[in-house]
């Protein structure tokens, strides 16, 4: 993500910025993933949570991909332990622009997680650059249809970053994201044009 670390900045806060405009309520958890995994926030609510800034997110080192879901999901299931009632909408998105190189969690054990929460009716986006986000995702059992492949580019960066926005939108809105649209995949295609 060096090659586009202020691109990367700007659409996580412009993805908070859509998401505050949005009616009712949400919480969101930052996962920081290179060699290690590191939790910028956890459950905070979409109207306090922090922008990215150069001190809270700087690319380096591998990709630790999977050990970065499992350290999200879970932090999802503590963060609903302390809840009284289940949060209507749980998505998880994974934007990453390196292939797993770093983790000591095996990739079957990451599959069951995913499995067993989808089947709980959580959502899974997976959106990445440098790689077939298809292919990757499914090896974890990500749906192909939540999947982007990302342009690492500025545009291509902010266009992930909108059409997250659109498809958490979506989910807050109808409860579901629908997964990814023609649209999201053709303005990553038109961006490295």
């Amino acid at each position: 993500m060096q090659s586009i670390e202020d691109d990367t900045r700007g659409g996580f806060n412009s993805f908070l910025t859509d998401q505050r405009a949005e009616e009712g309520q949400a919480t969101v958890t930052l996962v920081d993933f290179d060699t290690t995994v590191d939790i910028t926030y956890r459950g905070r609510d979409i109207e306090e949570a922090p922008e990215l800034t150069d001190a809270a997110y700087t690319p380096s080192g591998q990709t630790a991909l999977h050990d970065a879901i499992v350290t999200a999901i879970e932090q999802a299931d503590t963060q609903f332990d302390k809840r009284d009632t289940p949060p209507e909408n749980v998505v998880i998105v994974v934007l990453t622009d390196g292939k797993e190189n770093a983790s000591e969690t095996p990739k079957a054990t990451v599959r069951k997680m995913v499995e067993a929460r989808q089947e709980d009716g959580w959502e899974f986006l997976f959106i990445g650059a440098n790689q077939d986000a298809a292919l990757t995702a499914g090896e974890i059992g990500v749906d192909k249809d939540r999947t982007l492949n990302m342009d690492a580019s500025s545009e291509g960066t902010q266009a992930a970053y909108d059409s997250a926005s659109q498809r958490i939108s979506n989910a807050r809105a109808e409860g579901t994201t629908d997964g990814f649209t023609d649209e999201d995949r053709s303005r990553q295609k038109n961006a490295d044009q």
